[in-house]
């Protein structure tokens, strides 16, 4: 008889993640985890006390990547890279955008901390480095709202020019308009 494999919890969250990714979160059961790592429900079970705890940590990972798709340096202009990356997780990974925006809103606490983070960020870029942080949270609040959409659009398929070079100079066409309104510049 061939020795009992251990499933570690980071095991379980990456069989799940990836379940999410193909199925979304309405796909995701502890018996198709258990499928996935070929082993009982046992392990599942044993590592989180129920699916929403689950669920969670599902919701943390694919927060995490798309943190990662918004500050990667697409371009020189580190809030032109937030939205960019935003709109390029919702292509990549419309299962987690929808998780993550679309479907249930029981994980608003794992939002709220990266829209804090990406608030940090913005501040990198020098425009908004004498802004008061109201009227940067404000310029954020006024993005988000446009690049969600953006998004949302994109992750429905009810947008097909979804190539990165079309994702920024959609950005720059409406985004410079925003921010010359925030900043009190003129768009060019």
């Amino acid at each position: 008889m061939p020795p009992k494999k251990n499933y570690t919890r980071q095991d379980i969250v990456q069989a799940a993640l990836g379940i999410a990714r193909e199925k979304g979160l309405g796909g995701l059961t502890a018996r198709k985890v258990a499928e996935r790592l070929q082993c009982s429900t046992a392990p599942v079970y044993g590592h989180f006390q129920s699916m929403h705890e689950l669920e969670r940590e599902v919701i943390r990972k694919a927060r995490d990547l798309l943190y990662e798709y918004a500050t990667r340096p697409y371009t020189g202009n580190v809030f032109l890279n937030m939205g960019t990356g935003i709109v390029l997780f919702a292509r990549d990974q419309s299962e987690l955008f929808r998780a993550l925006f679309l479907e249930r809103r029981i994980f608003g606490d794992i939002l709220a901390e990266f829209r804090s983070d990406l608030l940090e960020k913005m501040k990198a870029d020098e425009r908004f480095a004498v802004m008061p942080e109201e009227d940067q949270s404000a310029l954020l609040d006024t993005m988000w709202i446009f690049t969600h959409g953006y998004a949302s659009l994109i992750c429905v398929g009810l947008i097909k020019e979804t190539r990165q070079d079309q994702i920024i100079e959609k950005f720059n066409e409406v985004g410079t308009v925003i921010v010359a309104a925030a900043t009190g510049t003129k768009a060019s």
